[in-house]
């Protein structure tokens, strides 16, 4: 068992040292740009922020899984940390995946409702009906954060942690908090786009784009 510890924290150091060297070239990239570069990227970043987050995770759970099925089949020892570790990460996943939601527009919806508002308001139905919906959303969020906050806090104060890693559990549960910011910017977001399109005239294809 011991040796195989020793494998995983061997792993686990190379993969720090890899991921300084992706960074530190990166910076040295970034460094090098234009501005108008620079803007490119973070506009990249923000199209892409959940799903590069969402892939990491996946491929953090993949690799420890692996681990630990070779460390039990192979080896004869199983590790006795896994189990926690996906779980954390499943977790984080599944908060990550409401802002992934929100952005792309994936939540359930009716659809039939947007069709009725279609041609009120001058044409202008469903982007108010939009507008209300993504309201609506940004209370519910608002409303959940400083509970989440104050969850997190509680978490922090009783110094909690998870019995196989010792992982402080306010780090683990910090993802409400980061969730529901996320889903408030990403509707803020769609908020200020769709008075673009309101202010430009732009009309929504409702069959074609299922957005809510």
């Amino acid at each position: 068992m011991q040796n195989m510890n020793n494998v995983v924290i061997i792993l686990y150091d190379l993969n720090v040292i890899f991921l300084s060297f992706l960074c530190q070239e990166r910076y040295l990239q970034c460094s090098n740009m234009s501005k108008g570069e620079q803007m490119k990227g973070i506009k990249w970043l923000d199209r892409h922020f959940e799903e590069i987050l969402l892939v990491l995770l996946l491929f953090v759970m993949m690799i420890i899984m692996g681990i630990q099925i070779f460390a039990r089949y192979a080896l004869g020892n199983s590790l006795s940390w896994s189990e926690e570790i996906t779980r954390f990460c499943f977790i984080w996943t599944g908060f990550l995946s409401i802002s992934y939601c929100v952005k792309n527009s994936k939540s359930i919806k009716i659809e039939q409702f947007v069709e009725w508002f279609g041609d009120d308001f001058g044409g202008k139905g469903v982007h108010v009906f939009r507008l209300v919906s993504y309201l609506i959303e940004m209370v519910l969020f608002a409303y959940l954060l400083p509970f989440a906050f104050h969850f997190v806090k509680q978490s922090y104060i009783g110094q909690a942690a998870s019995p196989a890693v010792g992982i402080p559990m306010w780090i683990v549960q910090s993802i409400t908090v980061i969730s529901f910011a996320l889903c408030e910017f990403r509707l803020i977001q769609k908020f200020i786009e769709r008075i673009r399109m309101i202010r430009q005239g732009v009309r929504e294809e409702i069959h074609k784009r299922g957005e809510v």
